[in-house]
């Protein structure tokens, strides 16, 4: 009897431990939010830094990005709606509004991209545009995306179970986004509250 009971636990723990090791497939999901601590490297200003990016999105609708420093200061706060983008920069005491582009994230990540491409990096969602050719491995999940006219390579690696890493590399700096966290559902988050002393911009 208690051989039986100690080959059941092993099993229980070995199947377990299995299916923690078997990866997500985001692109089942329509929503959710995300947990990642990322590594930026800023080409242009020669310098390398470490911040915290929680996020939280419905599929190619709403997404929200929370960034703070390593000892939790708020850095940024973004909300997508659309083709619509909101950030306030709490260092700089400045909140802009304008059409999502990917002059958008410089000033937050130091990486010219589109946020609205952030459903197709966290839902493992192939590109649609012309300019991006991607490919897929030997399971079915995205591998590698690239876009030479915007000079952009993404490149998902080490998936397990929810953790994945999303690598984007351009010429003016690179991202290492370690995802560590998932949650199957987002929270009504979508605005932002603008404080009464940040200036207001157009983004241009």
């Amino acid at each position: 009897m208690m051989v039986r009971l100690v080959i059941f636990s092993v099993l229980v723990i070995f199947f377990t431990t299995a299916c923690q090791m078997i990866p997500t497939d985001y692109a089942e999901y329509n929503e959710g939010q995300w947990g990642s601590k990322v590594l930026i490297k800023d080409k242009v200003k020669s310098k390398s830094f470490i911040v915290n990016v929680d996020i939280q999105a419905i599929k190619n609708k709403s997404l929200r990005m929370d960034v703070t420093a390593a000892m939790g200061t708020p850095v940024a706060s973004l909300v997508l709606n659309g083709d619509q983008v909101q950030y306030l920069l709490f260092r700089q005491k400045a909140y802009y509004e304008g059409a999502s582009s990917d002059r958008v994230l410089g000033p937050i990540l130091s990486v010219p991209i589109d946020p609205k491409l952030f459903f197709n990096l966290l839902f493992d969602e192939a590109m649609t545009d012309k300019n991006w050719s991607c490919i897929k491995d030997k399971i079915g999940f995205l591998l590698e995306c690239k876009n030479l006219q915007d000079q952009l390579k993404i490149t998902w690696k080490d998936r397990k179970g929810r953790r994945k890493a999303i690598f984007i590399e351009h010429s003016k700096a690179e991202i290492q986004m370690n995802i560590s966290s998932f949650t199957p559902h987002a929270d009504s988050v979508f605005s932002l509250k603008v404080p009464k002393s940040f200036q207001k911009y157009r983004v241009r």
